[in-house]
């Protein structure tokens, strides 16, 4: 089977250029800023004379208005200004570390450092207490385990909401500032890099904000 090739979409344009205007006259807006009205048929005999199109860029004033440009320029312009807009968006991954309410200093220790340092890159992170068999019923030692994130990853990020059960999971989520990770950053002392957590999953969703 062969394979189609599948052309690259252009930038759309939204209003008419040249035969496309059928109008009985249009408003011509000139590089110096100055306006003329003036028969189609004769603004785009101008057009031809001067190696442009006619373009429309406002169908719906009285009448249309409408510019000389170079078709094929604009539509580079556009394609160049979308690309800059794509590159000026950024991609927020979102990276989760679990616990569980009866999760031992250490561990809480070292994971949070690691949520930590997830902030610090820009990262969203979400923290998720986990609750085990019967152990959901101590869902105040989740909850005060979720106000101990908050108040170390208080120097790096702010919490978005409060804390939310959903089953057996208890949810915290966490936004980077970056007011307190520049004057985190200027104070923190320089440490080696972070083991990897053993045996932990990790789970990323990538989403443009």
């Amino acid at each position: 089977m062969k394979k189609q090739k599948v052309a690259s979409q252009k930038p759309k344009i939204t209003y008419r250029v040249n035969e496309q205007i059928r109008v009985p006259e249009v408003r011509i807006i000139f590089q110096d800023g100055t306006q003329q009205v003036m028969q189609t048929v004769d603004a785009r005999r101008m057009a031809e004379d001067r190696n442009t199109d006619l373009i429309e860029v406002q169908p719906n004033a009285e009448p249309p208005v409408c510019k000389f440009d170079n078709l094929g320029k604009l539509l580079f312009k556009m394609a160049q200004r979308d690309k800059d807009l794509k590159k000026k968006q950024k991609t927020t991954t979102l990276k989760e570390l679990r616990f569980h309410p009866n999760t031992d200093t250490h561990d809480f220790d070292f994971k949070t450092a690691h949520l930590e340092e997830f902030l610090r890159k820009g990262n969203r992170v979400r923290a998720t207490i986990v609750f085990l068999g019967r152990s959901i019923i101590y869902k105040d030692r989740g909850l005060e385990l979720a106000e101990r994130l908050t108040q170390r990853l208080s120097v790096v990020g702010n919490r978005d909401g409060e804390p939310r059960f959903e089953g057996k999971k208890l949810f915290v989520y966490f936004e980077p500032d970056k007011k307190k990770i520049d004057a985190y950053d200027r104070i923190r002392t320089k440490t080696g890099p972070l083991e990897p957590l053993p045996d932990e999953p990790e789970e990323n969703e990538e989403s443009n904000e």
